[in-house]
């Protein structure tokens, strides 16, 4: 039984959130009992999820392998590239469609994806780079595109490059950054609480199991409250979305074979911090491109749970071999 979880607990995990989301949606029923005005907004508790996954994931990690390699270029140049050559060869037939697709190829790397990466047995510290990277970039090259094509969202009007460009950062920095100097902090003065999390590297994917639920409830309850009449439209954008999302992780998988890092360039380029995504669709476009990072959200975890599924298939068979 236990084996049959961990396989399928990322599956499992979603479909709880989408046939319950009308439960989880709403989570002051937790909130309550600590906050004076009940939350409910699960963003407040996927973010500090989030940011103990990666804290032990990073105790973990040995940061003098924190470098640079030829293949981190070539996918950061491709990431930033093909995202506008989409747009550019799209745009003329349908500008929504183009637009949800700018937002899935532009956005960076999940934060969550050094914990997929660790469970899949590639390279936590080369991910870690590329995240970094990627969020960096993204904070730059996003602004830079969405004034060159004239965004027209929400509030984007009244934000200059470099207010964008801030508030970018302000929303992915914190998770990245933060947990990696807890880390360090801990390594240097609590070494004991160090240790316990450097053994205790399960936690953080039930973590992200529960993290699971919560964001597929969301999507889900977003995704029943739209208009009727702009569901056509949502498909489209989630038929694009899953288009993205398959080729991102089949290119970054091939890119990273020829270097030896299958994985950790596979979920570089593939899993995406949609949290932002999310944010950025509805600050600069219509809110119904925003369906397109909120639906990657549900493919890219199908894909997770099929690669951990795979994944753990393969220790068993070489455990009984």
């Amino acid at each position: 039984m236990i084996n049959f979880l961990k396989t399928y607990a990322l599956f499992i995990s979603m479909m709880i959130g989408i046939v319950f989301h009308f439960i989880f949606v709403d989570v002051s029923f937790v909130t309550k009992y600590f906050m004076d005005e009940p939350l409910k907004d699960i963003t407040f508790i996927t973010k500090y999820m989030l940011f103990l996954m990666l804290l032990i994931v990073y105790c973990k990690v040995d940061f003098r392998q924190f470098k640079w390699k030829r293949w981190h270029v070539i996918l950061l140049t491709i990431q930033f590239t093909v995202c506008m050559l989409f747009y550019i060869l799209v745009y003329k037939f349908d500008q929504r469609t183009a637009e949800g697709g700018l937002i899935c190829l532009l956005a960076p790397t999940a934060t969550s994806a050094p914990v997929i990466t660790g469970l899949l047995g590639g390279t936590v510290a080369g991910l870690i780079t590329y995240s970094v990277s990627s969020n960096l970039l993204a904070a730059f090259f996003a602004p830079l595109y969405f004034s060159l094509i004239g965004a027209h969202g929400t509030g984007a009007e009244d934000l200059s490059f470099f207010e964008a460009f801030l508030t970018i950062c302000q929303k992915a920095f914190p998770l990245i950054f933060g947990p990696f100097v807890c880390a360090l902090f801990l390594k240097r003065f609590i070494r004991p609480a160090y240790d316990f999390l450097r053994k205790k590297q399960g936690i953080s994917f039930w973590l992200w199991t529960i993290a699971l639920v919560l964001l597929m409830s969301r999507t889900t309850s977003d995704l029943l409250a739209m208009d009727p009449a702009e569901r056509p439209a949502a498909f489209n954008m989630a038929l694009i979305a899953l288009f993205c999302c398959l080729a991102q992780f089949t290119a970054g998988r091939k890119l990273g074979k020829l270097y030896h890092n299958k994985v950790a360039s596979g979920q570089a380029y593939g899993q995406k911090n949609t949290i932002l995504a999310i944010w950025m669709a509805q600050t600069f476009f219509n809110p119904v491109v925003a369906i397109a990072p909120a639906t990657y959200v549900l493919w890219q975890n199908l894909v997770n749970s099929y690669q951990l599924s795979k994944h753990r298939r393969g220790l068993r068979k070489d455990q009984e071999n």
